[in-house]
C-alpha cells in the first residue's frame, strides 16, 4: 500500500482542488478571527479562545463531500482503478489507501484553519473557559470526527462508478445529516423548567415546569442519535458546547468502522468493467 499512498501524495502536490481547499480553510480562520478582533475593538467584547477554534468540524463535513469525489472520483473514468488491480494491488489495499490520504487532507486542512485562529487568538483571546483535559478531548474527537466524514465519503465514492453522481451524493447527505442533527437537537435545547429562582442563600427553586421539556428515555434516544450522527457532532463542537466529549470520539470510532467495513466489502464485490 505504500506505493499507493506515494503515488496518492504526489497528485495531492500537484492539485489545485487540494491546495484550494487548505486556501479556503486558511481563508475562512482568518476571516473569523479578524471578525472576533474587530468586535473586541468596537464593542469591548470578551471571547474565550474556543470561540471559533472548532468551527472546522461543520466547515469540513462540507468541504470533504466535494473533494473527495472530485479528486477520487475519476479513477473510474479513466481506469486508473482498473490498472491499479492489474499490477497486482488488492481492493482492500486501494480502498485503505484512499480513506488514509483523504484523513491526510482532513487534517491538514484543519491544520490550516487552525493557524490563523491560534496565531491571533493565543494573544487576544481569553483562555477555554474548561480543563485542559475536557479540552484536549474536544480537539481529539473534532479530529476523529473528520476521520469518520472521510470513512462517509469513501465508502460513497469507491462504490459509485460516476464522478458526478458521487459528488451529488455526498453533498446532499451531508445537508440532509445537517437538517436532521438540527431537527434532533432543537427538543433537546428545551430547559426542563419555563424559570429559576436563586434566594438569598444560593438554593436554586425551579419554576413550571416546561411542557417542551423532553425527559426520560426519549431524551436518551435522541441524545445518541445525535452523538452518533456527524453532524450532530460538528454542531456541538463548533459551539465547543458538548455534553459527554469522552463519548463523541468513540462513536465516531463506531462510524468510522462500521462505514469502512461496509463500503470495503461492496468494494470488493463490485464488477469494475
Amino acid at each position: 500500500m505504500r506505493n499507493l499512498l506515494s503515488a496518492n501524495f504526489l497528485r495531492l502536490r500537484k492539485s489545485a482542488l487540494f491546495w484550494g481547499l487548505l486556501l479556503l480553510l486558511f481563508g475562512l480562520g482568518m476571516l473569523f478571527t479578524l471578525h472576533r478582533v474587530k468586535e473586541q475593538a468596537q464593542w469591548g467584547a470578551h471571547f474565550y479562545l474556543t470561540v471559533d477554534l472548532f468551527t472546522y468540524a461543520l466547515f469540513l463535513g462540507f468541504g470533504m463531500a466535494a473533494f473527495i469525489p472530485l479528486f477520487f472520483g475519476a479513477e473510474y473514468s479513466d481506469g486508473a482503478i482498473r490498472n491499479k488491480l492489474v499490477i497486482g494491488h488488492s481492493r482492500w489495499a486501494i480502498y485503505l489507501s484512499h480513506l488514509v490520504t483523504s484523513v491526510v487532507v482532513a487534517l491538514s486542512a484543519a491544520a490550516a484553519y487552525l493557524a490563523p485562529v491560534l496565531a491571533i487568538g493565543l494573544f487576544v483571546y481569553e483562555p477555554p473557559n474548561m480543563d485542559a483535559g475536557t479540552f484536549l478531548l474536544i480537539l481529539l474527537g473534532s479530529l476523529v470526527l473528520l476521520a469518520a466524514y472521510c470513512a462517509l465519503y469513501t465508502f460513497v465514492v469507491m462504490n459509485c462508478s460516476r464522478k458526478s453522481a458521487a459528488a451529488v451524493i455526498c453533498l446532499v447527505g451531508m445537508l440532509v445529516l445537517y437538517v436532521a442533527a438540527g431537527n434532533i437537537e432543537v427538543p433537546l435545547m428545551h430547559p426542563e423548567y419555563m424559570s429559576m429562582e436563586v434566594t438569598d442563600s444560593g438554593e436554586i427553586i425551579p419554576g413550571e415546569p416546561n411542557p417542551r421539556y423532553v425527559g426520560g428515555a426519549a431524551r436518551d434516544v435522541l441524545e445518541t442519535l445525535h452523538d452518533l450522527l456527524p453532524t450532530g457532532q460538528s454542531l456541538q463542537y463548533m459551539r465547543a458546547d458538548v455534553a459527554h466529549p469522552a463519548r463523541l470520539p468513540l462513536y465516531s470510532l463506531v462510524d468510522i468502522l462500521v462505514f469502512t467495513a461496509a463500503g470495503a466489502t461492496l468494494f470488493r464485490k463490485k464488477d469494475l468493467k
